[in-house]
């Protein structure tokens, strides 16, 4: 797995027509990884070495993948997402526009997409054939409490 930099996505959102709104600053950023664990991933404790996408393929989080999670992300409004990179590799969380939504998947690292209100979230893996894994707040148990 490449360790994400800033520049890096900054370069692959600018290639994709992604207007960056605003970089969240540590805190901000922080915030919202935690309050994205407490909506998809409540519980579920990365191993160490783990990733954050494996909330899915230890199917701890109900979702979709592969062609059908790829519709169903570019069926979600892209007027504004966030994007951050895996909480191991980088702390750099943005707030974008975009007239539709990017394709991810040629970035080739860990990467999650959600709206601001964590409705619902795409996460991109570094490894080849596995995933994107698209999930929705109202399909966790958890959280609805079902």
């Amino acid at each position: 797995m490449m360790r994400i930099n800033s520049e890096k996505l900054q370069e692959f959102l600018t290639s994709q027509s992604v207007e960056i709104v605003e970089r969240f600053d540590t805190k901000t950023a922080g915030k919202l990884r935690s309050e994205w664990k407490n909506t998809f991933a409540f519980g579920f404790r990365v191993p160490t070495g783990g990733l954050f996408w494996h909330v899915f393929t230890y199917e701890h989080a109900v979702y979709i993948t592969g062609k059908q999670a790829l519709r169903r992300f570019n069926e979600e409004s892209p007027v504004a997402f966030v994007v951050f990179p895996s909480p191991s590799a980088d702390s750099t969380c943005y707030y974008c526009k975009a007239e539709k939504m990017p394709d991810f998947s040629e970035y080739r690292d860990d990467l999650f997409v959600c709206n601001r209100d964590l409705d619902w979230t795409m996460a991109y893996t570094h490894e080849e054939g596995l995933g994107p894994f698209y999930s929705r707040k109202e399909w966790q148990t958890w959280y609805t409490g079902s």
